[in-house]
């Protein structure tokens, strides 16, 4: 059985929605580079000629892979998620009648060997000085939770993820109430 505990209300600030209105107005307006996550050495990153069983590996831990052109030029190339291995995992079942463009790649086949057999070469991402609010906007019409940011070369400077803001939001929401 899970317990529930209370947040003692008397020890935090007084809490209504206009505060939420008026930070979260000013939020938007706020860079994407100000809540980017810009360790590097931290993110999942591999290479297009990385092998299958590689991508795997990293996918245990994380769930999502930028693919970048090499260890010296972080130039983006695609990005895996575990919905992209999703897709090359389960079983194809190709019907005889099928028109058009079907998908056959598939691991059961052998036609996906490296992380280029199955990124995804159109990615959606952001610049460092793009707003919150743009970030936001494009999360929502890609049903997307990160993005990565590119500088003005298409290189990989960051990354930010809809919990990053939530996080950034809580703390510029409880420190408006703290001052104000």
């Amino acid at each position: 059985m899970v317990k529930y505990t209370m947040i003692d209300n008397l020890s935090m600030p007084e809490r209504n929605h206009e505060d939420i209105q008026y930070v979260l107005k000013h939020f938007y307006k706020v860079p994407v580079d100000a809540v980017m996550k810009k360790d590097i050495g931290s993110m999942p990153i591999a290479y297009e000629d990385t092998h299958i069983e590689d991508i795997f590996s990293i996918m245990t831990a994380r769930r999502h892979v930028w693919i970048v052109e090499g260890k010296d030029n972080l130039k983006l190339k695609g990005v895996i998620t575990e919905k992209d291995l999703l897709e090359v995992m389960a079983p194809k079942k190709i019907k005889p009648y099928a028109i058009g463009g079907i998908d056959i790649r598939s691991l059961l086949f052998g036609n996906v060997l490296m992380a280029k057999d199955v990124m995804v070469r159109k990615v959606i991402s952001v610049h460092p000085n793009d707003t919150i609010e743009n970030a936001l906007e494009k999360m929502k019409s890609f049903r997307i939770r990160r993005l990565p940011v590119l500088d003005d070369e298409g290189k990989l400077v960051g990354e930010i993820t809809i919990k990053s803001m939530i996080i950034q939001f809580r703390k510029v929401l409880n420190w408006y109430r703290i001052t104000k």
